[in-house]
């Protein structure tokens, strides 16, 4: 029954590309792994379990997880010390690390990093897809920051050096399941977690990552800088191959303009994600070596990923020795990573390496402009809760009045407390005074309950702030100065302006079906960094005491509820948090971190 499992094994196309764009690591079965996650639904897709199998981890199927990933490396440091290895059925196989540009190491041309906690398992497929498969936690390799600092090869373990240690944390690990699926499933691109084993009574974990393409612009940009050609030109057309293959787009036969359309395709994918990333205030650590996202423009890594609850985009992360780049400083680095593939594209075509300031002015750049803004006011048209047929109608008609309203829209999504910056745990923020998706759910059923014979109300505008007024905001925050009192008449005169436009004489309709989708799509209690964190680690201390069955019922229901799509969305259910049953519990727990953290980072 579970026999595809057996299929993953090392190998991997990949290797084909360049011989040296890898470290190959034998591996060694893990012992006293446990698996309290597994994503059935995605285990379906790929052909691992039976489209009509239970929810259900069985003996054989835990079994089978654990004997596929349940893996660590040996590595540099392991065969310097040890003369041989007890066989385990494993001694034949070899596992990838592979090499790709990191902007922490010293080495900005990809010489020594790459993989550094992490092996490729391999790859499955299916009659429509395949899909690449890697695992977190495996032990440390020698492409690691850790390894780099220390000059040579470091223990796994061992946490004395920067990244050092090879192991992943197993509520990184879980976190990162739970909010890579509630991504996935909100139309989000993003890679998957097929499964987390934890170790060692939760002090570590192994998270197996699954997406149809795992090639990072990092893993083609350093052929780039190392100015090699073959490499550049195998590495890229690998990518575009995979693409294919997976029915995402489709390229033409000729050279020249298979380039020139695959350059095209880049600028409106990254351009797509810098502005839903933007627009749902979702913080990736975007860089110019394309290392923290998938080439194909999936959200990846998802230690730093965070989904904020208003546009704090004055957060920066801090990761050792630097602070990462903000909220709205990510549509600059797509940017970046687009004028490096029309770099890297230039010189598959000539031969020739040119500096990178020559595209600056490349058309690629204008495509992704022009898609940046456009993709940006579809999302901010969706947050209010305009269906797709008013979202077309609006651009198409009437760009202005959007303009317009997204002005007066980021005047009070920019507003910050009088506070200043503050000092957080993993890095700093000035927070925001206003949370914008408590107004686009509350204005719509304001209007609509106080729209009579034609007319329209507006809200007061002390109540029009105090509606989307952060709890932690002081008085002084709040104050409603003359600016501010025209600023909220305007939002609203604005904000009926492109109501009208939709349908002129029947707003009430629109405005009906406004403040349904509105009121899912800017859900109260959504899954914030914070509040997801704390989901986590509380269903961490108690999951040996629900057991592994009602974790993923619970986890699984969490998930569904975070899914905040209209048509889509299951939200959790009164009668579902009664009782004293484990399930219950768990439900209750997870709903109370979600309204403490509801407003946090």
């Amino acid at each position: 029954m579970y026999a595809n499992f057996q299929k993953i094994d090392g190998t991997h196309p990949w290797r084909n590309v360049s011989p040296e764009g890898y470290e190959d690591y034998p591996v060694r079965y893990r012992k006293d792994g446990r698996v309290i996650y597994f994503n059935y639904a995605l285990a379906k897709e790929m052909g691992l379990i039976a489209a009509n199998h239970p929810k259900e981890l069985n003996s054989e199927l835990d079994d089978a997880i654990l004997k596929a990933f349940s893996l660590q490396i040996l590595n540099e440091h392991d065969w310097a010390t040890k003369k041989t290895f007890p066989k385990d059925g494993y001694e034949d196989r070899l596992y990838m690390a592979t090499r790709y540009l990191q902007s922490q190491h010293e080495n900005k041309r990809g010489m020594t990093s790459g993989d550094g906690r992490s092996i490729w398992n391999g790859h499955i497929q299916t009659k429509n897809m395949v899909y690449d498969i890697s695992s977190r936690g495996t032990g440390n390799t020698i492409l690691s920051p850790g390894s780099q600092e220390a000059k040579g090869a470091v223990k796994t373990g061992d946490v004395q050096y920067g990244y050092s240690s090879g192991l992943a944390d197993l509520d990184e690990m879980f976190g990162g399941a739970v909010l890579a699926e509630i991504f996935y499933k909100r139309g989000i691109p993003t890679e998957r977690c097929l499964a987390v084993i934890e170790y060692d009574n939760s002090k570590s974990a192994i998270g197996v990552r699954v997406a149809p393409n795992l090639i990072r612009p990092a893993h083609i940009f350093r052929y780039l800088k190392l100015g090699q050609w073959e490499e550049t030109k195998a590495s890229f057309d690998y990518f575009l191959r995979r693409q294919e293959a997976n029915g995402v787009v489709k390229f033409s036969k000729e050279e020249g303009t298979r380039y020139c359309e695959a350059l095209h395709y880049l600028s409106q994918t990254y351009a797509r994600l810098a502005a839903v990333m933007e627009e749902e205030y979702i913080f990736n650590w975007l860089a110019w070596d394309g290392d923290n996202v998938l080439a194909d423009g999936a959200i990846l890594d998802y230690g730093s990923i965070r989904q904020f609850a208003a546009k704090h985009n004055k957060y920066r992360y801090e990761d050792v020795d630097r602070y990462s780049s903000s909220l709205t400083e990510q549509k600059y680095w797509a940017r970046v990573i687009v004028q490096t593939f029309a770099q890297s594209i230039d010189f598959i075509l000539t031969k020739e390496k040119k500096n990178f300031k020559v595209f600056e002015g490349h058309s690629a750049l204008t495509d992704f402009d022009r898609c940046f803004k456009t993709e940006r006011q579809k999302r901010m048209l969706a947050r209010m809760g305009f269906t797709d047929d008013h979202i077309n109608g609006l651009i198409t008609s009437h760009e202005e009045k959007i303009e317009a309203f997204r002005k007066v829209l980021n005047y009070f999504e920019d507003v910050k407390t009088v506070g200043g910056e503050i000092k957080l745990p993993d890095g700093i923020d000035h927070p925001p005074v206003f949370l914008i998706r408590h107004v686009l759910r509350e204005l719509p059923d304001f209007l609509f309950k106080n729209f009579k014979n034609g007319q329209w109300a507006l809200m007061p505008v002390g109540d029009f702030c105090q509606v989307m007024a952060a709890t932690y905001a002081e008085k002084e925050d709040l104050v409603l100065t003359d600016a501010r009192k025209l600023r909220g008449l305007e939002f609203q005169e604005l904000y009926r302006n492109l109501v009208v436009a939709v349908a002129p004489g029947k707003e009430q309709d629109t405005l009906k079906t406004i403040l349904q989708r509105a009121s899912v799509i800017n859900y109260e209690y959504r899954s914030t960094g914070d509040g997801l964190t704390w989901v986590v680690n509380e269903a961490i201390k108690i999951k040996d005491d629900v057991g592994q069955q009602r974790l993923q019922d619970a986890v699984d229901r969490f998930i569904d509820a975070q899914v905040l799509v209209p048509g889509k969305w299951k939200p959790i259910k009164k009668e579902e948090l009664k009782g004293n049953s484990k399930t219950a519990q768990l439900l209750r727990m997870m709903q109370e971190n979600l309204e403490l953290y509801k407003e946090k980072i």
